[in-house]
């Protein structure tokens, strides 16, 4: 029997240099597009581009000059300076560093740095030594790592002193770093508060004597061996829960980093503003790329005329000549029909996006209506590999301050997970998998109880009965 299968071949797109182009340019974000914007300048002699400038006042782009928003206000202003600084004879002693803008710009400093600076007026050479070794053994918790005697055998002193060291360390912002477990931080914390006093001794009896039952949740248990009434520990509960960090550290770095490495900000560049214009109720989205009109791309006049008149004369000695002229003629005219289609493709995504996502934009992630890239590229008539590309990596800036992935605008799971987490920051009792995914329900959203505890996971929220 011939079991091969006869029917027609399934066609497969053509792939073309202009395909390969088009498709590498629209998928890179505004950092990776500089990138490539500088590699093809290297590789084509026949590619010219041109850098907007931007105000020093209101980073506009520059058009010409002055500034079409501060109508030569940059220019007034630093003349203003100048002339400031010269009443005071202050700018004939200015160096190449007082001009340079980067000179005044602080370097990024570690957790540890920012710790032995709070420390350095209270402690004397020696016990700074003692207060930096004792910091490069904090864990990624900012919890302490090794044993006292061990640093005291360090820098041969007595482990008293390390203690003290080690106590005025404990005390600085935030309180209990430095602590060598879990429930010493909390009571480190407890002792800085200012509250009811009965509370805040009940909740450190709690933590001394009934941590682990207490992190289980067996409320009644506690209860009946404190002889009090169990409503009471429930308070005492929320009372840490609401007042108190295990681990501080993480308030600070907000990263998995550890204390040594330096406390950068990951600052998120939006290849898309998105902000609103018109009254109250009648808003009307205005879209933005800032790198679009940030260059300028045109081919070289020298390479255009050098490619028509060897095109003109075509003897065999010049054929060498005009085939490399040729071929980077081309190669930047591809470039900048590729860049041309990149910024309308771009274009009609986000506005598509924008129209279908309008109540996520004005309202939050809890409006945000099902879509996929399927149905987006099906409205635009695109394929979808060219909706994919185009929201792969790029950020938008939306009209409350906050910059979100354009893939968020797909992202099905943030209206649930920000239902999942009001709930549970306004819980009279911890809620269940099984709870939440009632909950959920009855919002229309169909769940699954293993989902559920997927996406509290990713809201770093813990299972009921460690809340």
């Amino acid at each position: 029997m011939d079991l091969r299968v006869t029917g027609a071949p399934v066609p497969k797109p053509k792939t073309t240099p202009k395909t390969v182009v088009r498709s590498g340019l629209l998928e890179l974000a505004s950092v990776e597009l500089e990138q490539a914007i500088q590699t093809e300048l290297a590789e084509n002699p026949a590619l010219e581009v041109t850098e907007a400038g931007y105000c020093e006042i209101c980073g506009s782009v520059l058009s010409g000059n002055p500034c079409p928003q501060c109508r030569g206000g940059t220019e007034r202003t630093v003349q203003r300076a100048f002339d400031e600084e010269d009443t005071y004879g202050g700018a004939a002693d200015w160096t190449e560093d007082d001009r340079d803008p980067f000179s005044t710009v602080a370097a990024p400093w570690s957790f540890r740095e920012h710790l032995l600076w709070q420390l350095s007026p209270q402690l004397s050479g020696i016990e700074l030594e003692i207060a930096s070794l004792l910091l490069e053994n904090l864990d990624r918790r900012g919890l302490l790592d090794c044993e006292t005697d061990s640093i005291a055998a360090a820098v041969d002193v007595r482990v008293s002193r390390v203690e003290a060291v080690l106590s005025a360390i404990q005390r600085q912002d935030p309180v209990g770093i430095a602590s060598r477990t879990v429930e010493e931080c909390l009571l480190l914390q407890l002792d800085a508060l200012d509250g009811d006093w009965e509370l805040v001794e009940l909740s450190r009896h709690l933590i001394q004597d009934h941590w682990v039952s207490l992190c289980k949740g067996k409320l009644g248990k506690i209860a009946g061996r404190l002889q009090i009434a169990e409503e009471d520990v429930g308070r005492a509960r929320d009372f840490i829960k609401a007042n108190l960090d295990p681990y501080p550290i993480h308030a600070c770095i907000q990263s998995n980093t550890s204390a040594q490495q330096p406390v950068d900000a990951a600052y998120l560049r939006p290849d898309v503003i998105i902000t609103l214009r018109g009254p109250e109720g009648e808003e009307e989205c205005v879209i933005q790329f800032p790198e679009e009109k940030r260059y300028r791309l045109a081919l070289d006049r020298g390479y255009q005329t050098v490619s028509e008149t060897l095109e003109a004369r075509a003897t065999v000695e010049d054929a060498e000549a005009y085939e490399h002229v040729r071929h980077c003629v081309e190669g930047g005219r591809l470039f900048i029909s590729a860049w041309h289609e990149r910024w309308q493709t771009l274009h009609r995504v986000v506005e598509q996006l924008v129209e279908h996502q309008r109540e996520f934009l004005l309202e939050g992630e809890r409006h945000l209506r099902p879509l996929t890239r399927a149905q987006l590229a099906e409205e635009l008539g695109l394929h979808e590999s060219t909706v994919s590309r185009a929201v792969a990596s790029k950020y938008a800036l939306l009209p409350g301050g906050r910059i979100v992935a354009l893939a968020d605008f797909f992202d099905g799971s943030l209206r649930a997970k920000s239902l999942i987490k009001e709930w549970v920051s306004h819980e009279s009792h911890p809620l269940t998998d099984g709870e939440l995914v009632g909950l959920l329900a009855e919002t229309g959203i169909s769940v699954a109880r293993r989902t559920v505890a997927k996406y509290r996971q990713a809201l770093g929220i813990l299972p009921s009965e460690l809340r």
